[in-house]
């Protein structure tokens, strides 16, 4: 029984976390040009922003990073083994991108290393701030 309550209360938990994102990322790749509904599509939206802020190519290294991550550590069957801490070593490959792409997108709405920072562990807060708020699309800083 508890585990019951306990799961549909993390359910619950995580719908809200999505909808707070996806309202934030609806007004935020409005200002970029970019239709807001996209933001409601799973990994779909995850491309926009790379597109928006990056470079969309990163979004496929990344999205293939996940695959073969998955697959190793799926396969690995000791926690031992090279399959296991490849798995590992990908995984955090994955991080830092992700962590960049909070940078490039911070960068792409004019802000700094510590708006970014906020985009990457408090998303849910500072996406609602970047599509609400004063700032302003100034565009794919990918280069700088």
């Amino acid at each position: 029984m508890f585990f019951t309550t306990f799961n549909m209360g993390y359910g619950v938990l995580a719908l809200v976390w999505y909808i707070f994102v996806a309202i934030g990322a609806w007004k935020m790749f409005d200002k970029a040009g970019e239709a807001g509904w996209k933001a409601l599509i799973p990994l779909y939206n995850l491309y926009i922003a790379f597109k928006i802020s990056w470079q969309g190519m990163y979004f496929w290294i990344w999205l293939a990073l996940t695959v073969v991550s998955g697959f190793m550590g799926a396969s690995a069957s000791d926690a031992n083994g090279f399959m296991y801490y490849a798995a590992w070593i990908i995984g955090f490959v994955q991080l830092l991108i992700l962590c960049n792409l909070a940078f490039k997108l911070s960068a792409s709405y004019g802000h700094g290393m510590w708006f970014a920072l906020g985009l990457y562990f408090f998303p849910f807060l500072f996406t609602l701030i970047l599509g609400f708020g004063s700032s302003q699309y100034v565009g794919n800083r990918a280069y700088y």
